[in-house]
C-alpha cells in the first residue's frame, strides 16, 4: 500500500511539474496576445479581467480568470490558473457554479441514477481539455469520463497520450468541419432518415414501447398495441449496401427508428453541417439495455450468431445482472425463408417465450430484412438488429479498447483482427462511402442554387390551376420586393465609424463615473471613520459590558456579481442567534419569505436594540467601503441563503457593488416588501450618478434620525 501511495504521489508530482513548465512557456508565448486582449478589454468591455466560478474536487469553488471582451484570446488568463495549480491541462470537465452549491444542485435523493452518475464529483481537478470533450466529438458521451481521466492521471505517459488524442481530434474536427454544426432531430443520408438521439433517449423509447398498451404513450414514441417496433443501427457499410440493395433500403425507410453508428456516418453528417449526438450501436447499447431490463423486469430473446454463442453471452450478462430475464436463445443458421418450417418454428419459440425485446444478430442486411418480413407474426414489443454483438459478449471476439474508440478508430482494430474478412469493407468501402457523400452534397448544393423554371420552360400541359397559382405567387413576390425597396429607401445608412465613436464615448463616461464614485467612497469613508472613532469606542465598550461575546460580527454576504465577502457590523444579537433562527422562521414578518425580519426579535440584546434603531450597528461597514467590497450607496448586500431564493430578475441587484444605503433605505426600510425593494434597487442601478449618491446620503440622515422602519 505504501509503495502504491508513493507511486501515485510521484505521478502527480511529475504531471504537476510538466504542467508548470508548459504554463510558463505558454505565458511567454502568449504574452503579446494577452497584452492585445488586455487593451481591447480595457477600451471596450469594462473591467479587464473577470472571474467565473467552477466546481473543483470535493465541492471546492475555483475562480477561473478570463478577459472581459469576447474574442479569440478571451480565455488566455486560464494560463494563470494552470500555473497556480487550480486546473490541469487535461482534467475533468468544467462545471460552472454560482458560488452556492445547494442553489444549483438538487439533493441526491431526488436525482435519478443517470443524473447521479453524470454529476459524480470527479477525483481530478478541472482541465482546459477533458476526456468528456473527446467523448462528445466521437459520440461517446454515455461513457464514464471520470474513470478515463483518472486512468490518464495515473502516470505521465498516459497523461501525454490522452493530451495527444484530445488535441489531434480537436484539430481535425476544427480543420475540416464548421465550428458550430446544427443539432437536428433527424438527418438524411442517401435518402435514409437517421434519428439523432442520445443513448438515454433510445433506452427510454424502448422502455416506453415495452410498457405501452395504447395509452400513456409519450409524443415521441410510435408504439401502439399489437405492432412490434423495429429499430436499426446503420454504419457506413450498411449505407453503402442500401445504395445497391433496394429491398434493404425500403426496409430501413420503413423502420420506426434508424440510428447512426461509426465515425464514417458522423463525418458524413458533419459534412452536411449537422452534428450527431451519440454514436449508437447494439454493442454499446446491450449492457445498458440489460441493466434497464433487469430493473424494469423486461424479458429478452437473443437470436443469431453461431451455435451456443447467444447462450454464452446470455449467461455472462445474467452473471453481471442477476435479475435479468433472458427467456430464450437461438443460433442464426437456419432457413430464414418466411414460409419455411424452420423459420416458423423459430417464430413460435419467440412468441411462446413472451419476450418483450427481440435482439437479432445476423448481420446487415439480413437481420433487418428478416425482422421486416416476419414483423406481423412476432408478438414482441421491440425488435432490434444488433450485428455481431453476441460474439463480443460471448468473448469470442475482443472489442477495441476505449481509448481507440474515443479516437473513432475502432474500425482499425477490427481490420487487424479479421483482415481477410474486413479489408474490403474498410479499405474499399470507406473511400467509396465518402465519395458518395461528397457527390450527394454536391448534388444538393446544385439543386439549392438552381433557379426555378420559368413559365416558358414548363410543359404545355400545365394545368390552368397551376398557372393561376404561379401568377399569384409572382404577384406576392412583387409586392414583397416593392415593400423591401421602400424600406431600403427610407432606412438610414449605417455609419460604422460614428457608431464605434459613440460606443467608445459611452464606455469612457461609464469608466469615469465608476472612478469618480470609487474616489468619493474612499474619501467619505476614510473621513467618517476618523470622525466617528469616539462613537466606535463607546459602542464597543457598551456591547462588551452588557453581553458576552465579540464586539464585532462578521457575516458572509453576496457582493458584486455574487462574489462573497465578509461584511462587518457591531454585534447586536446574542452569540447563539444563528442557531435560534430556525426556531423563529414561522414568526417571520416579511411575507415574501426571502428576508427575515421581526419587530420584537428575542435574539437582539438591549444595547443591540438601540444601536439597530439608530443604525449604529452598520457603521463598521465603512471599512468594507474603504476596502472596496462595498460602496456608500448601492443595494444592500444579501445573505447567501437569500440569493439561493432569488429569481433571474432578482439577480439584477448583484450587477453593482452593494452599499450601506439606497433608495428603499430612505423610503421606509423594513416596512417595504421585498419585491418593491428589488424594483427600487434596480431603479437606482439604471439612474446612478454622483449627484444621485450625494442626494441619497443626505436623505439617509433624517431616515436614521427619525428611525423610520428601523427594527
Amino acid at each position: 500500500m505504501k509503495n502504491s501511495a508513493a507511486y501515485v504521489t510521484q505521478s502527480r508530482l511529475t504531471i504537476r511539474s510538466f504542467e508548470l513548465i508548459c504554463g510558463l512557456l505558454l505565458m511567454v508565448v502568449a504574452s503579446p496576445f494577452m497584452l492585445f486582449a488586455c487593451l481591447r478589454s480595457a477600451f471596450t468591455a469594462g473591467p479587464v479581467i473577470e472571474c467565473v466560478y467552477i466546481k473543483g474536487v470535493n465541492k471546492q469553488i475555483i475562480s477561473l480568470y478570463q478577459f472581459s471582451y469576447n474574442g479569440w484570446f478571451k480565455k488566455l488568463p486560464n494560463i494563470i490558473n494552470l500555473i497556480t495549480g487550480d486546473i490541469h491541462i487535461v482534467g475533468s470537465q468544467f462545471r460552472f457554479s454560482i458560488i452556492t452549491e445547494s442553489a444549483i444542485t438538487p439533493s441526491t435523493e431526488q436525482q435519478s441514477y443517470p443524473q447521479k452518475r453524470a454529476q459524480m464529483v470527479p477525483e481530478v481537478k478541472p482541465g482546459i481539455l477533458s476526456i468528456a470533450q473527446l467523448n462528445s466529438l466521437t459520440g461517446l458521451t454515455f461513457e464514464d469520463s471520470n474513470q478515463a481521466i483518472n486512468r490518464a492521471h495515473s502516470n505521465l505517459a498516459r497523461y501525454l497520450l490522452a493530451l495527444v488524442r484530445i488535441m489531434t481530434l480537436n484539430a481535425l474536427f476544427k480543420l475540416f468541419f464548421k465550428s458550430h454544426p446544427k443539432h437536428c432531430a433527424t438527418i438524411a443520408v442517401f435518402g435514409i432518415t437517421l434519428n439523432n438521439w442520445t443513448m438515454t433517449q433510445l433506452l427510454e423509447e424502448i422502455l416506453f414501447s415495452c410498457n405501452s398498451n395504447g395509452k400513456n404513450v409519450p409524443k415521441q414514441s410510435t408504439a401502439f398495441k399489437g405492432a412490434m417496433q423495429q429499430y436499426a443501427f446503420v454504419n457506413a457499410d450498411c449505407l453503402n449496401i442500401s445504395t445497391a440493395n433496394e429491398n434493404y433500403r425500403q426496409c430501413l425507410q420503413q423502420s420506426q427508428r434508424v440510428f447512426a453508428d461509426g465515425i464514417g456516418v458522423r463525418v458524413a453528417c458533419l459534412s452536411k453541417n449537422q452534428a450527431l449526438l451519440d454514436n449508437l450501436n447494439g454493442t454499446d447499447m446491450f449492457p445498458r439495455l440489460c441493466q434497464l431490463a433487469a430493473e424494469q423486469q423486461l424479458s429478452i430473446y437473443m437470436l443469431g450468431g453461431q451455435s451456443n454463442v447467444a447462450s454464452i453471452a446470455a449467461k455472462n450478462m445474467q452473471q453481471r445482472y442477476p435479475k435479468l430475464k433472458i427467456v430464450g436463445c437461438h443460433h442464426g443458421y437456419f432457413n430464414t425463408d418466411a414460409t419455411s418450417k424452420e423459420n416458423l418454428q423459430v417464430i413460435d419459440a419467440i412468441n411462446h417465450s413472451e419476450a418483450d425485446i427481440l435482439l437479432v444478430a445476423m448481420g446487415a442486411p439480413k437481420q433487418e430484412m428478416w425482422l421486416a418480413e416476419n414483423k406481423a407474426k412476432l408478438n414482441c414489443k421491440v425488435g432490434i438488429g444488433v450485428g455481431g454483438l453476441f460474439d463480443f459478449y460471448a468473448e469470442r471476439v475482443k472489442r477495441a479498447p476505449l481509448w481507440l474508440r474515443q479516437m473513432g478508430l475502432e474500425w482499425t482494430y477490427r481490420l487487424l483482427q479479421e483482415p481477410t474478412r474486413m479489408w474490403q469493407r474498410y479499405i474499399i468501402g470507406s473511400p467509396a462511402f465518402l465519395y458518395r457523400v461528397w457527390r450527394e452534397n454536391r448534388q444538393l448544393k446544385q439543386l439549392s442554387t438552381k433557379d426555378s423554371l420559368t413559365m416558358s420552360e414548363r410543359s404545355p400541359s400545365m394545368s390552368a390551376q397551376s398557372e393561376a397559382s404561379e401568377a399569384l405567387q409572382k404577384i406576392k413576390l412583387k409586392k414583397q420586393y416593392e415593400k423591401a425597396a421602400r424600406r431600403a429607401v427610407t432606412a438610414p445608412a449605417f455609419d460604422g465609424t460614428r457608431a464605434n465613436a459613440r460606443r467608445a464615448l459611452f464606455d469612457l463616461n461609464l469608466r469615469l463615473s465608476r472612478t469618480v464614485k470609487r474616489c468619493f467612497d474612499i474619501m467619505v469613508s476614510a473621513l467618517l471613520l476618523a470622525l466617528l472613532l469616539p462613537v466606535f469606542l463607546m459602542t464597543a465598550l457598551l456591547i462588551k459590558v452588557t453581553s458576552r461575546g465579540p464586539v464585532l460580527f462578521k457575516q458572509p454576504r453576496a457582493g458584486l456579481h455574487n462574489r462573497p465577502f465578509n461584511m462587518w457590523k457591531f454585534r447586536s444579537m446574542y452569540i447563539d442567534a444563528e442557531h435560534r433562527l430556525t426556531q423563529l422562521q414561522e414568526s417571520n414578518e416579511m411575507a415574501d419569505g426571502v428576508t427575515f425580519k421581526m419587530k420584537s426579535d428575542p435574539r437582539i440584546t438591549n444595547i443591540g436594540r438601540f444601536i439597530r434603531k439608530a443604525s449604529i450597528d452598520e457603521l463598521p461597514q465603512l471599512w468594507n467601503v474603504l476596502k472596496g467590497d462595498m460602496s456608500l450607496v448601492g443595494p444592500r448586500p444579501a445573505l447567501a441563503s437569500e440569493v439561493e431564493q432569488y429569481s433571474t430578475h432578482h439577480r439584477n441587484r448583484l450587477a453593482v457593488k452593494p452599499g450601506i444605503t439606497c433608495i428603499w433605505q430612505v423610503s421606509g426600510r423594513s416596512t417595504i416588501p421585498f419585491e418593491q425593494q428589488v424594483e427600487l434597487d434596480i431603479e437606482y442601478i439604471y439612474r446612478q450618478s454622483l449627484m444621485a449618491d450625494i442626494w441619497l446620503l443626505l436623505k439617509t440622515i433624517p431616515a436614521v434620525v427619525f428611525a423610520r422602519g428601523a427594527y
